[in-house]
């Protein structure tokens, strides 16, 4: 599995994966820096042997990274994720291959009109915006009724509302299209 880390500033690519004799591996891949040895805009990558022990009864972990062991704590707090690692606090970020594919591809944004389409047969309870109306990414916009459960369908996008098709209390097949979303130019 590969993991994406932004730790102190610094972006780290780690690919974990398993030894013959079930250990844990760690390939490294830096971006450019002293630090790294590679020039700058340069990778550099590195393989190392981790094992990752829980502790009972305590809130982190030792690792142990090429023969020294870590005491690492992860924690998260207004200012968002961070790791403590021997004592040392570090501001990071962590994303699995998933994630990080969902963010580039939320980030490249969409290059026409949106159709927000049901997911399923159901009953639309709500339309929450009208013709014209602005809307943030992650925006409830109407709210279809299926199998019993009220499920609220979100803005993926930021922009305007077009046109809607949806009307409250109407049923629909999974797959009709409730609204149109224009996404916003960028700058």
């Amino acid at each position: 599995m590969k993991y994406f880390v932004t730790l102190h500033g610094e972006s780290i690519e780690v690919e974990l994966g398993a030894t013959k004799e079930g250990r844990t591996a760690a390939r490294l891949l830096r971006s450019g820096d002293a630090a790294s040895g590679a020039p700058a805009g340069a990778a550099a990558s590195s393989d190392h042997a981790l094992e990752l022990r829980p502790i009972d009864g305590l809130d982190h972990l030792a690792i142990e990274l090429d023969g020294r062991c870590h005491d690492v704590r992860l924690g998260r707090d207004a200012r968002g994720m961070h790791v403590t690692i021997d004592g040392q606090r570090y501001e990071c970020a962590v994303e699995d291959e998933r994630e990080r594919a969902a963010h580039l591809a939320a980030a490249s944004g969409p290059k026409g009109p949106v159709v927000v389409r049901a997911p399923m047969p159901g009953i639309v309870r709500a339309v929450l915006v009208k013709a014209g109306d602005a809307v943030k990414a992650g925006q409830p916009l109407v709210i279809l009724e299926a199998m019993k459960m009220e499920n609220e369908l979100r803005a993926d996008h930021a922009g305007v509302v077009r046109e809607v098709k949806a009307v409250a209390g109407s049923p629909v097949d999974g797959g009709a299209a409730l609204l149109v979303v224009e996404p916003h130019k960028p700058a």
